[in-house]
């Protein structure tokens, strides 16, 4: 049976909503701000976990139900903005390999331009976290955000890396070239191409982080589902670090929610629950997790 989750955390909540040009004017580019945010009596001191996605505040994302679980196992979150589009199954929806590589490396580390998509070095995803852990550092020296960091870079190996469906693939992809603490995919990578029915090669590539600390999980629902397995499986996930969503999503589709089954693994208003209002998938997210303390 589901543990409910708190419902007093966003009223204990210590939240930090952040404009990315804030952090460095050097960024541009946005669709939203960065958040970052804990829980005084349970969080001050935990581990960060990472997440790319990001929102107006946390109390307007819509990942609400899986970072309120982050919060209440001792993580502090942080947010960190990215520009969506393009998305990577557009541009390397008739490519082949290394488009998705390509794609991937030019959103987490900025420069390397590809046909469709030019990100500058300071709007990757490495330097937005760091300008934003700086920016932290400066603005609330108490809050010690400056323990994230390592001569003004994060310290990466001391961090849960994670994001939804895009996000995923992005957290995936940066575990791979930087080793971190723990990376959690929800609903991402599907990295393939359609016209050969293979995998992006970059998924089966060496990883800079070790195999035991990958964590994942899907919709057995989800259109993508098959492609997940076989990627997951292609990044060295083992099994029991695999967790499978079997309810069906508790929304229709909607202008915004085109695939409730893949929106139902961490977002609100999808995620299903039980009689009682409790979240049925807050013990998978727990498992996927781990203890941030």
């Amino acid at each position: 049976m589901p543990v409910a989750l708190a419902t007093d955390w966003a009223a204990r909540m210590v939240e930090h909503d952040v404009a990315p040009q804030d952090t460095d004017p050097a960024i541009r580019k946005t669709d939203a701000n960065n958040v970052a945010a804990y829980l005084p009596d349970t969080g001050e001191s935990g581990r960060l976990l990472v997440f790319f996605g990001g929102a107006p505040s946390l109390r307007r994302s819509p990942t609400i139900p899986f970072l309120a679980d982050a919060l209440t196992r001792h993580y502090r979150v942080l947010m960190v903005d990215y520009t969506y589009n393009p998305p990577g199954v557009q541009l390397c929806s008739s490519g082949r390999d290394p488009c998705f590589e390509q794609y991937r490396y030019a959103k987490i580390f900025g420069g390397a331009p590809m046909p469709g998509l030019s990100i500058a070095p300071s709007e990757g995803l490495v330097s937005r976290t760091a300008a934003m852990l700086r920016y932290l550092a400066r603005e609330w020296p108490a809050e010690h955000w400056d323990r994230y960091l390592e001569n003004g870079q994060p310290r990466w190996g001391d961090m849960t890396v994670s994001g939804f469906s895009q996000g995923a693939g992005l957290a995936a992809f940066l575990a791979t070239r930087i080793p971190v603490g723990r990376v959690v995919l929800l609903s991402s990578p599907w990295d393939h191409y359609q016209q050969t029915g293979s995998l992006a090669a970059w998924l089966s590539g060496p990883s800079a982080t070790p195999g035991v600390r990958w964590w994942g999980m899907y919709s057995a629902h989800e259109a993508q589902a098959p492609w997940m397995a076989k990627t997951y499986a292609a990044l060295g996930l083992a099994p029991d670090h695999i967790r499978i969503v079997t309810d069906a999503a508790q929304c229709a589709p909607r202008p915004g929610v085109f695939m409730p089954n893949h929106w139902a693994v961490a977002e609100l208003g999808c995620t299903p629950r039980d009689e009682a209002g409790r979240f049925l998938e807050q013990p998978l997210w727990d498992a996927v997790l781990g203890s941030g303390g």
